[in-house]
C-alpha cells in the first residue's frame, strides 16, 4: 500500500509540473504578439524637402597647394683637378657670400703650372730650330713666324698659331710637331683654368665639405652655392586641373602660419604625369625678402573661370557624376559634368537655368520619390 500511494504522489507531481511549463510557455508567447509591430513607410508617403533653382554664371576657380621653395639656380661644386685647398680671402663656408666673378676658392697649381711652362718651352724650341728651313725653302713666310716668336711669352696664354699660307707649308710645319704640341698646350691652359673656382653669378654657399690644406681630388664634391635672390616652388596638382593653369599667371605665396606673403607667377608647367601621385607639377617663381631655400609655402591659384556653371554640395551627388532634380513632384537622376571639385562642393556646367535640384541630400533617396517643396 505504502509503495502504491508513493507512485501515486509522483504522478500527481509531473503533472502538476507539466502543466507549469506549458502555461508558461503560452503566457510567453501570447506576450510577444501583444507586441505592437513597427509600421511600414508607405511607399506612397510624400517627402518635404528644400529645393534650389539653378542659376548659371562663370564661377572662378581657385585651389591651394603646398610645396618647397628651391632656389633657381642651384650649384653643386666638384673638383676637376688634384691639390691642395688654398686659403683665400673669403673661407668657403656656409653663408659666405661672393659676387658675380669672385674667386670661390683656388687649387695649388705649382706643380702643373711648372708643367705647362715645360710645355711652352718645347713649342718654342720646335719652332726655333724650324726657323732657319724656313729661311732656305718657304722664304715669303719667315718674316710671319719670326713675329710669332717674338710675341711668345711662357708666362701668358700661347698665341694662336699662325694661318697657313700653302700646303708645303702646313705639310711642313706638321711634320716638325709644331700643331701637335700647340694643341696639347691648349688643352693644358684650359685644365690650368680649373685650378680657380669663380661665382658664375651673386653666390652664397649653403654647404662646404673641405677645408683649407685639405688635398683635393678630381672628382670630389666641395660644396654647394645658390643665387639668394631668385626661387621657386613646385606644386603638384591634379592633372584634371592642368586646364585651368596659364603660364604668367600670377600667384599668391604665404607661409604655413600665414604670417607673410609673397607675389609669384607660373614659370612652367611639366606635362608629364607623376606615377604615384598621378598629378603634374607646376613650378612658380617668386623673389622677395624672408624668402629661405627649403621652407615650405602655400600657393593660392586663381585659375580661369567656368563659364556657364553652378555650384551645388558634394554630398548631392551621386556617384560622384548624377544629382537628383524635382519634376512634377517627384524626384529624377540625372548625368550632371562636374568642371571642377572643391573640399565640400563641386561646380557642374550642363544644368540648364530653372532647373529645381535639392538643397539637401535626402536619405534613402531614389528615381520616382514623391516630394513635396517647402517655400
Amino acid at each position: 500500500m505504502e509503495n502504491n500511494s508513493n507512485l501515486l504522489r509522483a504522478i500527481i507531481g509531473f503533472i502538476i509540473a507539466a502543466i507549469l511549463i506549458f502555461g508558461s510557455i503560452k503566457w510567453a508567447g501570447n506576450l510577444a504578439e501583444s507586441k505592437a509591430k513597427p509600421k511600414k513607410k508607405s511607399a506612397q508617403s510624400i517627402n518635404k524637402i528644400y529645393t534650389q533653382v539653378v542659376t548659371n554664371s562663370n564661377i572662378p576657380i581657385s585651389f591651394s597647394e603646398k610645396g618647397i621653395l628651391q632656389a633657381v639656380h642651384k650649384v653643386e661644386l666638384y673638383s676637376e683637378v688634384q691639390g691642395i685647398l688654398k686659403s683665400g680671402n673669403q673661407l668657403f663656408k656656409p653663408g659666405q657670400s661672393y659676387s658675380k666673378g669672385a674667386t670661390i676658392f683656388s687649387i695649388d697649381d705649382s706643380e702643373f703650372k711648372a708643367s705647362l711652362v715645360a710645355q711652352k718651352s718645347v713649342l718654342y724650341n720646335l719652332i726655333s730650330q724650324a726657323m732657319p728651313d724656313l729661311r732656305l725653302d718657304y722664304p715669303e713666310v719667315f718674316d710671319k713666324w719670326q713675329s710669332y716668336l717674338d710675341q711668345f711669352d711662357i708666362k701668358k696664354i700661347t698665341p694662336t698659331l699662325p694661318t697657313f699660307d700653302s700646303k708645303k707649308e702646313k705639310m711642313f710645319i706638321n711634320g716638325k710637331s709644331i700643331v701637335t704640341t700647340f694643341y696639347n698646350i691648349k688643352n693644358l691652359e684650359e685644365r690650368h683654368k680649373k685650378y680657380n673656382l669663380y661665382a658664375p653669378f651673386y653666390s652664397v654657399v649653403t654647404e662646404s665639405l673641405v677645408n683649407p690644406g685639405t688635398l683635393v681630388r678630381s672628382g670630389q664634391k666641395l660644396g654647394t652655392i645658390i643665387n639668394p635672390n631668385a626661387y621657386e616652388v613646385a606644386i603638384s596638382i591634379n592633372e584634371s586641373f592642368k586646364d585651368f593653369l596659364q603660364i604668367g599667371k600670377e600667384v599668391n605665396l604665404t607661409n604655413l602660419d600665414k604670417t607673410k606673403s609673397w607675389k609669384g607667377k607660373i614659370a612652367r608647367i611639366d606635362p608629364t604625369i607623376n606615377t604615384t601621385t598621378q598629378g603634374i607639377l607646376a613650378y612658380i617663381n617668386v623673389r622677395g625678402k624672408g624668402l629661405k631655400e627649403g621652407m615650405f609655402l602655400e600657393a593660392q591659384i586663381q585659375a580661369k573661370p567656368l563659364k556657364n556653371a553652378f555650384v551645388i554640395p558634394r554630398k548631392l551627388l551621386v556617384e560622384n557624376s548624377k544629382t537628383y532634380v524635382v519634376r512634377d513632384s517627384q524626384l529624377h537622376l540625372v548625368e550632371v559634368e562636374v568642371g571642377f571639385f572643391k573640399a565640400q562642393s563641386a561646380i557642374v556646367t550642363n544644368l540648364q537655368d530653372g532647373t529645381v535640384i535639392l538643397k539637401n541630400a535626402i536619405p534613402d533617396a531614389y528615381e520616382g520619390m514623391k516630394v513635396e517643396q517647402i517655400n
